[in-house]
């Protein structure tokens, strides 16, 4: 699959997050990934998920990105506050707190890191072939796994880094 990447501004609104997660579904079918129901929902999500801590801490403009490296979808969000975000215990009956575990569980790797006024929260899926079986990727080493980079926060090995470092370089 070819190396595609799609950039827009997100005004910090419950309206601009639905919109923009269908967009982004929207630009995966325009470069021809074969997106299924399963995909199409993960998708969606994640960028759901990135987009309302964005609207929730730091309300105002984000930008989102989504790129097509591979077979991996790349999703980011770069927002105004730099506070990166942490792992909470969720109640039963809260009704936030979960965002970052439903990202952890659906994505390969994701993480934060600040940036230029403020953060980038990103998460990596990968693509589907057209039978829908999911892309063989490449596997991190052990040891870039034990990274303490971002144990504090979201999981991140050094392979993580390298590859948003090279899709997205730190503005």
């Amino acid at each position: 699959m070819p190396h595609t990447r799609m950039i827009f501004t997100v005004e910090a609104t419950e309206a601009a997050v639905h919109s923009a997660r269908h967009h982004v579904s929207a630009a995966i079918r325009w470069w021809g990934v074969p997106v299924d129901e399963e995909l199409c929902f993960n998708l969606e999500l994640v960028t759901s998920e990135l987009l309302t801590n964005g609207l929730l801490h730091a309300r105002g403009p984000m930008t989102a990105e989504v790129a097509l490296v591979y077979d991996l979808i790349i999703v980011s969000v770069l927002d105004r506050s730099p506070k990166l975000p942490q792992p909470r215990s969720a109640q039963a009956d809260d009704e936030c707190g979960r965002g970052l575990a439903l990202i952890e569980e659906l994505c390969l790797i994701q993480g934060s890191e600040t940036a230029p006024g403020g953060k980038r929260c990103w998460a990596v899926l990968p693509a589907k072939t057209a039978d829908g079986h999911a892309v063989e990727t490449v596997q991190a080493d052990a040891q870039d796994n034990q990274s303490t980079m971002d144990q504090a926060r979201w999981s991140l090995s050094l392979m993580g880094r390298n590859l948003l470092e090279s899709i997205s370089p730190p503005s």
